[in-house]
């Protein structure tokens, strides 16, 4: 996009009307920004050196005089070295340099050719603007450096709660100033009773030790055929999560206690990422819209353990179906190297398809024959295909009871905390569409959400109660 952008204001220069207007404006953004970071005192100079009026007369004039449009450039140049750190001051210097002298050698080699002039320009404007770039990236950092003592601890929180009540008005004002937020909770509260007597009942049905029976084998009745697959009641066979490991954010993360506020942001944070639509900047509550990157790498994250689940659940069906007589243990084998496959996959390339996923769990054991008919892969790769992409459907009964696992795995860590009676409910959840070796992935996710929801409810807790108050 970025190339494109600037061969248009190039070519834009070459045609017959020879239309500046680009420049002109490329320069003064150069000059704006040059005014923005620099000292008030400066600014006089800086409007009298980048001079747009004398510059749109000089291209107008066809004189490609590169002495003048060199003279703004290297003041733009020894501005933006002026205003960068002192540590960097040499290996700028040396940067400038370098693209004057090459400035020199364009127009020099073209004989002050109509070319050569737009090529020192476009050149020229892109290394500012880039530059410019750069410097306001190292300003940010050092700002944050700067504020970084502020914003920890209880004087950060009262920073950013002002910061939000200068932005939105006072708690008061809630029903009117926060319109995103008022929607959100109130499509929230009606069912948050109904769910924490869930979770809790849920609580209840786990056995007091959180450790699996010792009887062997357990069935496990699938989605589709109401066949059997068995998974090993010793759990720690399929996941291992010791009682006192850490997690994603370092530490194991605070269950829910019930409190209504509390209760609510973290229900209301589950639901927005377990949305299938992607999360918006302008559809999220205004107390969230600081965390928009974080609630969609969740949201991601969720979407990718569902895409996971459902290709376990094809793999499973496909060696049910075809009878190859493997044992559990190679079962669960054959499922824990497929999951670890998926997972790097789907974390590391962008837009990956059906294709791509139905290599990974389509090897399956040939039962003996080292001549695998090539005709028989083929149909055995069509049918997961065709079994996969319904099954993720939106309106597919498999994709809804996915969800719903995935769904009430995460609720058992977001309520339940990231402690062993989170874990024990996740797994749990998972378990019943064969994914519990996804139960560390699901533990990630939901710690990033009672995160948000903790920092939240400490900031915007006024509003939240406010707006809870005056709702059905």
């Amino acid at each position: 996009m970025e190339k494109a952008f600037w061969d248009g204001v190039a070519e834009s220069m070459k045609q017959n009307d020879h239309n500046y207007f680009w420049v002109v404006e490329l320069m003064k953004e150069v000059r704006d920004e040059l005014c923005e970071m620099a000292p008030q005192s400066w600014k006089q100079e800086i409007l009298e050196a980048i001079d747009l009026d004398t510059l749109s007369e000089v291209l107008i004039s066809e004189s490609h005089d590169m002495v003048f449009l060199g003279k703004i450039l290297e003041y733009s140049l020894v501005t933006l070295q002026k205003l960068s750190a002192p540590a960097k001051e040499e290996e700028i210097k040396k940067t400038h340099k370098k693209l004057l002298n090459e400035l020199g050698e364009i127009s020099q080699a073209a004989d002050r050719s109509n070319d050569s002039f737009i090529l020192a320009m476009i050149k020229g404007l892109h290394f500012v603007l880039e530059q410019i770039q750069e410097l306001k990236r190292e300003i940010s950092k050092a700002r944050i450096r700067m504020m970084e003592p502020l914003i920890k601890g209880p004087a950060g929180l009262e920073y950013l709660r002002k910061a939000f009540e200068n932005h939105y008005g006072s708690s008061s004002d809630a029903l009117t100033s926060l319109p995103m937020t008022v929607q959100w909770l109130s499509s929230v509260k009606p069912s948050g009773e109904q769910e924490w007597e869930e979770h809790t009942d849920s609580l209840s049905a786990l056995p007091t030790q959180h450790t699996s029976s010792s009887q062997g084998i357990l069935p496990f009745t699938t989605l589709r055929t109401g066949g059997s697959v068995l998974v090993p009641a010793n759990r720690s066979q399929v996941v291992s999560l010791s009682p006192t490991s850490t997690t994603a954010a370092g530490n194991q993360q605070p269950e829910c206690k019930g409190e209504r506020l509390d209760l609510l942001v973290r229900l209301g944070l589950l639901r927005l990422t377990s949305g299938i639509e992607g999360l918006k900047l302008e559809t999220l509550p205004e107390t969230l819209k600081l965390n928009l990157s974080r609630l969609r790498v969740v949201q991601a994250q969720l979407q990718t353990i569902i895409v996971i689940s459902t290709s376990i659940l094809v793999l499973r069906q496909t060696l049910l179906s075809e009878n190859l007589g493997i044992s559990p243990s190679e079962m669960e084998n054959l499922v824990s190297e497929s999951v670890k496959q998926l997972s790097e996959l789907l974390d590391h390339v962008e837009d990956v398809g059906i294709a791509e996923i139905i290599e990974i769990i389509s090897v399956v054991p040939d039962g003996g024959d080292n001549v695998v008919d090539a005709m028989k892969v083929q149909k055995r790769k069509e049918i997961m295909a065709s079994f996969l992409v319904k099954s993720l459907q939106g309106n597919d009964a498999v994709f809804a009871r996915v969800s719903q696992a995935v769904y009430l795995a995460t609720r058992g860590v977001v309520l339940g905390g990231s402690g062993s009676w989170g874990r024990e409910l996740a797994h749990k959840a998972l378990r019943r569409i064969g994914a519990a070796v996804l139960t560390r992935r699901v533990i990630e996710a939901a710690e990033m959400l009672i995160v948000v929801a903790t920092m939240s409810a400490n900031i915007h807790g006024p509003w939240y109660t406010h707006v809870l108050d005056n709702i059905n």
